[in-house]
């Protein structure tokens, strides 16, 4: 995610952007959550599948899985919830934990961008007082 203005421009004219990650840790540094959990974990949303929103991300099942009980295992919350097939076939849906941690993610996310876009307004690149300094 990018938060950019337009009124600040990089060599080339084109806008600059503040960009950054967010990412949830254990105490060791390993990530548990983070953009590829997250976009998983809409894919399901969307889908009603894991297989299908594996597919959707070039990810095999297997892998799709690993990243979601890696991330369950973390968070210590379930993620998503197996229905079991029949006629209408199964599917996966995702918990109200998921979605208040999808919720929260996204909220974090935009708030981490806007605060390194006001950095980046605060440097004045790209404008005549930060010129008249050189």
């Amino acid at each position: 995610m990018a938060v950019s203005r337009e009124n600040r421009t990089a060599k080339g004219g084109s806008a600059m952007e503040a960009e950054g990650k967010l990412y949830l840790t254990d105490e060791t540094g390993r990530r548990i959550f983070g953009p590829g959990p997250a976009e998983l974990l809409e894919q399901v949303e969307r889908t009603g599948s894991l297989r299908a929103a594996a597919r959707r991300m070039g990810l095999s099942y297997s892998k799709a899985l690993k990243i979601l009980r890696a991330a369950e295992q973390g968070l210590a919350v379930p993620l998503v919830r197996a229905e079991a097939g029949g006629l209408g076939g199964g599917g996966t849906t995702i918990t109200p934990q998921a979605r208040a941690l999808l919720a929260w993610f996204h909220r974090a996310r935009q708030q981490i961008q806007q605060c390194a876009l006001a950095q980046l307004e605060e440097l004045h690149l790209g404008t005549e007082e930060n010129a008249s300094e050189s």
